[in-house]
């Protein structure tokens, strides 16, 4: 197996290691970036912020959405309050998240069963939110299920993106070039962001449309397909378990 791996840097080590632990080469190009928000640019998201963040004991409920919210947002929240100011239950999307959560000493609900905001919405702690007020913390922009879904059943809602997510800036004759020279048999998306800005560099014969993808779900093969993917491997979630076991289903493993 020739493995083409698009996660950011410094969120791939654990899905690499274990893909050449199991023989597989691979070639990580990172397709999506995560920068700290620009005191210019994003001067109204970060008063928001701040606001948000002093009034963060006001709040019923906290949810993190990745491991990036965990360590933008606790660091954002430290800054205000040394300790933390109440007791809330504090929800994860997905293990990493609630790991990195565990790392800064918060126990949170969700992890290993709730890898997606429909998951995380069916849990007992998000059945009954009328008049209770949430806070999401994310990067800028996203799904807006969670919200949503929250909003319906009576719920506040107010989200702190406290980061971004970009597209990276590579150089694009030589990426290909990597690309070409690696030839992959498989590629591993975990976003449909991920996916748009990997799209947006190949030309419209590249090799790789014809190469299966796995991908974190149907909502992301979906999108695959009408990319022009000829075929997309819906993984159970995002995490590197399901992904290896979402690419062991290929007939070449």
């Amino acid at each position: 197996m020739r493995v083409l791996v698009t996660r950011p840097a410094g969120r791939a080590k654990d899905l690499l290691a274990a893909l050449h632990e199991q023989g597989a080469a691979t070639l990580h190009i990172p397709m999506l970036v995560i920068n700290e928000l620009d005191a210019q640019r994003d001067a109204a998201s970060i008063q928001c912020n701040r606001d948000r963040i002093l009034d963060l004991d006001r709040y019923h409920k906290l949810i993190f959405i990745s491991a990036n919210a965990v360590h933008y947002g606790v660091n954002l929240v430290e800054q205000f309050w040394p300790q933390w100011p109440a007791q809330q239950p504090v929800l994860a999307i997905g293990k990493a998240t609630a790991t990195a959560l565990a790392d800064r000493g918060l126990n949170a609900i969700g992890g290993d069963g709730s890898m997606n905001s429909e998951s995380l919405l069916a849990t007992d702690e998000l059945i009954s939110v009328s008049g209770e007020r949430i806070a999401i913390f994310r990067g800028m922009g996203g799904r807006e299920t969670l919200a949503d879904v929250m909003r319906e059943r009576g719920a506040s809602v107010d989200y702190i993106e406290c980061y971004r997510r970009c597209a990276p800036r590579l150089d694009r004759a030589e990426t290909l070039a990597q690309l070409s020279g690696f030839a992959p048999t498989a590629a591993i998306v975990n976003s449909g962001e991920t996916l748009e800005n990997l799209t947006a560099l190949l030309p419209p014969d590249s090799a790789l449309f014809d190469c299966p993808l796995i991908v974190p779900g149907d909502r992301v093969a979906a999108l695959a397909g009408n990319l022009g993917y000829a075929r997309a491997i819906p993984a159970a979630n995002a995490g590197t378990a399901a992904t290896l076991e979402a690419l062991h289903t290929l007939p070449c493993v």
